[in-house]
């Protein structure tokens, strides 16, 4: 599972392997987004929700990274 070890060590990531973790970070996002369509309303409020938001926290916070490595360039 690349893109969890890669997100552990998100700080110390080279820039490009850092735009790489954000590609697979949106990739899982949107495939889990499909996966989770079908949930019954009960299983999406524990289950599928919370792990989307996570997610989508995590791509938020690669894309900081990314977005502060670049301002600190100019």
């Amino acid at each position: 599972m690349f893109w969890l070890k890669a997100y552990n060590r998100r700080e110390s990531l080279s820039d490009a392997q850092l735009e790489r973790l954000l590609s697979e970070l949106k990739d899982q996002v949107e495939r889990y987004r499909i996966a989770i369509r079908n949930y019954p309303p009960d299983r999406m409020e524990q289950y599928g929700r919370p792990f989307l938001d996570d997610l989508e926290g995590r791509v938020t916070k690669v894309a900081q990274i990314i977005n502060e490595r670049a301002a600190s360039r100019n």
